[in-house]
């Protein structure tokens, strides 16, 4: 997952050390997920090695902590979309509290830097949370995951997630019971290290035939949409601040 620019306040008082930064009233529906992204701008010559390196140290540990219920899933990825400053593989982690995705980072800590980290260009670390989502059966063996990015309207970010659940959630919630996708989640960053007004619409699908009956839906569902309703929809996001990304999956465990 990306933030824009590549892609809740300071802590004044005692009572609020610790605590996440308040999300949108529509945010607020289910228990919060925390999400660890780490990813890396890796020369092409060192994409296998970053593989290996991640089979051979990233995923055991991984595995080891959801069996335990230390974290709920995990996946090692590729971005598909290359762009010149772009990252190009990384992986992912969630857990329901901070302390479970920091776990695993100290348990890769013991193993050292890899060779293929060694070698990228540039890193960066994204710390999410989301409660806003939909989790399919097939969450456990995701073949692609697509993020959307962009700016909710910082004097009324409400309207992004109310936007979302008004005109994608209902055609999402079939599609996730239909198995053509895995998991349909909003995140905010947890972390502050873009705007804090950014949303991530995060999809993840079972193959990449999936990935087209996702956009036929789209399409489908916003030619049906009147100006008004487009109008609302788009007029939630800051305009041209979309960022996406496309990933293919590589390696995966789900509790």
């Amino acid at each position: 997952m990306k933030k824009i620019a590549g892609c809740l306040a300071l802590l004044l008082v005692a009572t609020v050390v610790n605590m996440p930064v308040a999300v949108s009233q529509m945010e607020q529906d289910q228990p919060v997920i925390y999400t660890y992204v780490s990813q890396f701008q890796v020369p092409r010559t060192q994409w296998k090695q970053f593989n290996d390196d991640a089979v051979k140290n990233f995923v055991p540990v991984a595995d080891k902590l959801v069996a335990n219920g230390t974290i709920l899933n995990y996946s090692t990825f590729d971005n598909i979309v290359h762009t010149p400053e772009g990252y190009t593989n990384g992986s992912v982690w969630t857990s329901t509290s901070i302390a479970g995705l920091t776990k695993v980072l100290d348990e890769l800590v013991k193993g050292g830097p890899q060779p293929a980290q060694v070698a990228s260009t540039r890193h960066e670390d994204l710390l999410l949370q989301s409660r806003m989502y939909l989790i399919g059966n097939n969450a456990a063996a995701p073949a692609f995951t697509r993020v959307v990015c962009q700016n909710a309207r910082p004097d009324n970010p409400d309207a992004y997630a109310a936007a979302i659940k008004k005109y994608i959630w209902p055609f999402a919630t079939e599609l996730v019971k239909q198995g053509v996708v895995s998991y349909v989640g909003v995140d905010s960053q947890y972390v502050n290290t873009g705007t804090p007004s950014l949303r991530c619409l995060v999809v993840s699908y079972p193959n990449a035939e999936s990935l087209d009956k996702w956009a036929n839906a789209v399409n489908t569902n916003f030619s049906k949409m009147s100006k008004a309703d487009r109008d609302e929809f788009f007029g939630a996001t800051v305009a041209d601040s979309r960022r996406d990304s496309l990933v293919r999956v590589t390696h995966s465990g789900h509790k």
